[in-house]
């Protein structure tokens, strides 16, 4: 695994993580707004929600970037968000993590294939 690399937005490129954390916006069906930090170990599925919050199992949460307030979501796969990481200037990946509370689920897809990535 990499061991050295930062999320960006795939819309305006803004870098999202700060001290080994992820924050985003978090939009619920129920019109709820929120912000999360979330690890940024790859396959860690620990966070902190801003408001403090439960989930409800299955909810399908919009995730945005707190920069440009766009939502994440994954182009092809709407149960996904997207973001992008970055290795150096010119390597660079996308990740799609879950946006289903309770399915730990993320995928590293480089230009050798996908790596999947799954909590307990």
């Amino acid at each position: 695994m990499i061991q050295k690399y930062d999320f960006h937005c795939p819309h305006c490129d803004s870098k999202l993580d700060k001290n080994n954390e992820i924050i985003l916006l978090t939009k619920r069906s129920n019109g709820d707004m929120g912000e999360i930090m979330m690890s940024t170990s790859v396959g860690n599925y620990s966070y902190k929600h801003s408001p403090a919050n439960a989930f409800e199992n299955g909810e399908l949460v919009t995730f945005q970037c707190t920069n440009c307030k766009a939502d994440l979501d994954a182009e092809n796969y709407p149960d996904y968000a997207r973001l992008i990481m970055k290795v150096e200037k010119d390597i660079q990946f996308d990740v799609l993590f879950s946006r289903r509370a309770g399915v730990q689920k993320t995928y590293l897809v480089t230009e050798d294939g996908i790596e999947t990535y799954s909590g307990t």
